[in-house]
């Protein structure tokens, strides 16, 4: 008997050690074990001799396939690429839903850390980070500056939008004035109506929630989780020349001056680049995923002409990137 448990020991001892070896030499998807409670969806597809890799982080609504064509021009490239789901995303969303408590942000910072010593990827790392995920690489940027090469920020979180704020504060005024004896504090009252206008626009402005039955209530948790988060007080701890922000010009979400005020509070040793993309909307890995990939790629190869702190202007259909009178070919859509 005790023969057959060494024997079954030695074949899953040998498993595990097989799948560590794969998550950090070979092309791998799957999920990666954080804790004895807790795995993350992975696809990873590891660096050619001497090529960077780049750690790519959901926005709000995403999964892992929604960087397909943007991580396909990349790994062309050489370019190794790590794309993850987090909790209350895709393949790992589905693994523990339903989701029904608030997806802290600062955990998904902890996990993320996690996830990269676990796949013994070796830092300081290329972050780059849509939106949401935009918001969860400023925050890994403030808790593990050392740990940050580039951090290279797409359309994102600096606050809650706009309009949904004003909403929902200008609810919030409304039940005090109509029901002053009310016992709910503003921040249950903030997250009662968050959770209104998610369910209520969001099906409209983001069909994809609709995908599977937990995602709509996750995309509330996710929300209600970061909402708080403040990337603009931590923008002294963004390593030197290491922010690279970059702008949709037809954004319809997150209007150009709230980008523009982040930048502006970042010290000036910290960024790098700032590019605006003309004729993408918010999803710019997915409306111009060519260009932003090559865009990328020119940072985390070291073209030192994106590490001076310029504006740029960037022409997806044409394969340009402006500065002044300067013109520099890049991918085109």
């Amino acid at each position: 008997m005790k023969s057959v448990l060494l024997a079954v020991f030695v074949v899953v001892s040998a498993l595990f050690v097989s799948m560590e070896s794969v998550a950090q030499s070979k092309a791998y998807k799957g999920f990666v074990a954080l804790s004895a409670t807790k795995e993350l969806y992975v696809d990873y597809v590891p660096a050619e001799a001497k090529q960077p890799t780049v750690i790519l982080i959901n926005g709000l609504t995403y999964s892992t396939r929604q960087w397909d064509n943007f991580t396909d021009n990349l790994v062309a490239k050489g370019v190794g690429v790590l794309r993850y789901d987090p909790i209350g995303q895709g393949q790992t969303l589905l693994k523990y839903a339903p989701i029904l408590a608030p997806i802290s942000y600062q955990d998904q910072i902890v996990d993320l850390k996690a996830l990269l010593e676990k796949m013994k990827i070796k830092g300081p790392y290329n972050l780059v980070g849509l939106s949401y995920g935009g918001g969860i690489a400023a925050g890994f940027a403030a808790a593990y500056p050392t740990l940050v090469k580039n951090l290279v920020l797409m359309a994102p979180f600096t606050r809650p939008l706009d309009g949904t704020d004003n909403w929902i504060k200008a609810q919030i005024w409304a039940t005090r004035q109509i029901f002053p004896f009310n016992k709910m504090s503003d921040d249950d009252l903030y997250d009662y109506y968050l959770h209104q206008i998610v369910y209520a626009t969001y099906p409209q402005a983001e069909p994809i929630v609709l995908e599977n039955p937990f995602k709509l209530e996750a995309t509330y948790r996710l929300v209600q989780g970061i909402r708080k988060a403040r990337p603009i007080d931590f923008t002294h701890t963004i390593p030197h020349r290491a922010l690279h922000l970059m702008i949709a010009r037809q954004d319809q979400y997150i209007n150009t001056s709230v980008l523009d005020e982040y930048w502006d509070a970042v010290p000036e040793e910290a960024r790098a680049s700032r590019l605006y993309i003309n004729g993408s909307e918010h999803k710019m890995v997915e409306a111009v995923p060519y260009f932003t990939a090559a865009w990328v790629y020119e940072i985390v190869t070291g073209n030192k002409r994106l590490y001076k702190g310029d504006d740029f202007e960037g022409y997806p259909f044409r394969g340009e990137v402006r500065a002044g009178q300067e013109n520099i070919k890049v991918g085109r859509e």
